[in-house]
């Protein structure tokens, strides 16, 4: 397993795998795979930062993208302090055998190595019961609900917002 900053010459994969969470896993994202599946390489290409501060992460077997996530770093005075998580994704076959984990954790080590950042944020559906588990054991805390977060063919989900703070 290769963990490692996705670059712009990652596009394709990047767009098959996020295409591919968003077609198995619609309730767990705040987009579609309509509204994505549109979008151009180029577009994607466009996506993947090309800074410190904002990356996405990905995990490759074999060369083969299996896992991704991402990091973003707020930009204004007042926020720097802040990061978020996003766009976390594991590949079915490979979940239960600690990718997420691998992700998070070279993120959180990421992130600490970015002065201004002292916490991280995430929100989760909260019935992706899997995945919450995964963040509390990695430390993060649940400290909110957002009601009624997404609607998903006249059904509505619920968001759980978490944090850990790092410095």
């Amino acid at each position: 397993m290769i963990i490692r900053k996705l670059t712009k010459y990652d596009a394709e994969d990047y767009r098959q795998i996020r295409l591919e969470a968003l077609y198995k896993n619609p309730d767990s994202f705040g987009t579609t795979y309509h509204e994505e599946g549109i979008k151009t390489i180029e577009q994607f290409r466009d996506r993947i930062p090309v800074d410190n501060n904002n990356f996405i992460l990905g995990c490759s077997e074999d060369k083969e993208l299996i896992g991704i996530v991402a990091f973003q770093q707020e930009s204004r005075i007042k926020l720097r302090h802040k990061a978020y998580i996003s766009s976390m994704y594991v590949q079915q076959e490979y979940r239960g055998k600690g990718i997420g984990r691998l992700l998070l954790n070279e993120l959180i080590e990421r992130a600490k190595a970015i002065n201004e950042v002292e916490i991280l944020l995430l929100d989760i559906v909260k019935s992706n019961f899997l995945a919450k588990q995964l963040y509390l054991s990695l430390g993060f805390q649940i400290y909110g609900i957002e009601k009624m977060a997404y609607k998903f063919n006249n059904q509505y989900f619920d968001l759980e917002l978490m944090c850990l703070q790092i410095k």
